[in-house]
């Protein structure tokens, strides 16, 4: 699964969680295929005309290694660099946004290695996004929050 397939999967569940908010605007998308840099998703759910949460999220796609521990150690530091970049996004932002990070399913275990007993990331509340390809072909994600992953 590459890093546009996680993306659109967290689109799609962004639009069903926030189907009974007033309205669910992407603000911006990037492309991998294009090079796009920085956040991959900005999303802002609406009630009535006044944001109720903005969605900063950083994604990744299956990484392609050798072997399992060249796949690890790639996997880390992607894993750092998407955490890098959520942190600067949170020095610019407001209380009121939800910041997280998505990868593939077959990466969810690796992930929540890394963020499990991080105090860090607890205390920054960052969620996790899990990216699947549904039946009908279709990307979708399931959300990990923070009381599901740290411990």
């Amino acid at each position: 699964m590459n890093e546009d397939n996680v993306i659109d999967g967290v689109i799609n569940y962004l639009k069903d969680k926030n189907r009974h908010r007033d309205g669910f605007k992407i603000i911006h998308r990037s492309y991998a295929k294009d090079g796009d840099h920085g956040i991959d998703l900005k999303g802002v759910a609406y009630s009535g005309r006044r944001q109720s949460n903005r969605y900063y999220i950083e994604a990744k796609g299956t990484l392609r290694a050798k072997d399992d521990s060249e796949k690890k150690s790639k996997f880390e530091t992607e894993f750092r660099w998407a955490i890098s970049q959520i942190v600067l996004q949170m020095s610019e932002l407001s209380s009121a946004s939800v910041f997280g990070i998505a990868v593939p399913m077959t990466e969810k275990e690796d992930c929540l290695r890394l963020m499990r007993n991080n105090k860090g990331l607890k205390k920054l509340k960052i969620r996790l996004y899990l990216a699947y390809k549904g039946s009908n072909g279709e990307y979708y994600a399931e959300e990990l929050k923070p009381s599901q992953i740290y411990k």
